[in-house]
């Protein structure tokens, strides 16, 4: 049997998920409520699941003051720092004039230090600040 007719009478498997979750990253932030709020009211499972799969760090920027600083309780100082380098000024303002002064003064200690492998460990922050947003939205401790 060839491998077409094979492929065909097994069917193939398309990761529609995936596929979803890549699309919703690259959206602009009203399409993508948008697209969320519609599944939303079909299947509210699947959309908590897609909205903490497609999370970005840049969706800090759409939360409320007291949803970052729930955030604060979770994030360690040093991690915010990293995190923080290569953003907005005017993110990075908002961020530690939200955070508590001994805790803003550390973050920034670490934002304004020059390090090795900036770029690699910066993403890594980030990534670890996402992941606790996903929790915390997982939980419904915050929304966004």
């Amino acid at each position: 049997m060839s491998v077409n007719a094979e492929q065909s009478q097994q069917g193939v498997f398309i990761n529609g998920k995936a596929q979803v979750i890549e699309m919703l990253k690259y959206m602009q932030p009203e399409e993508r409520e948008l697209l969320l709020k519609n599944i939303k009211a079909r299947n509210p499972q699947l959309a908590i699941e897609l909205t903490e799969n497609c999370l970005t760090f840049n969706d800090l920027n759409r939360l409320g003051d007291e949803e970052l600083h729930l955030i604060f309780n979770y994030v360690k100082p040093a991690i915010w720092g990293l995190a923080l380098k290569n953003t907005p000024r005017d993110f990075q303002r908002r961020i530690l004039s939200l955070a508590p002064r001994d805790y803003a003064e550390q973050a920034y200690q670490i934002l304004t230090t020059s390090l090795k492998n900036e770029e690699r460990d910066t993403k890594r922050a980030q990534q670890k600040i996402v992941s606790i947003l996903g929790n915390l939205l997982k939980r419904r401790q915050i929304s966004i």
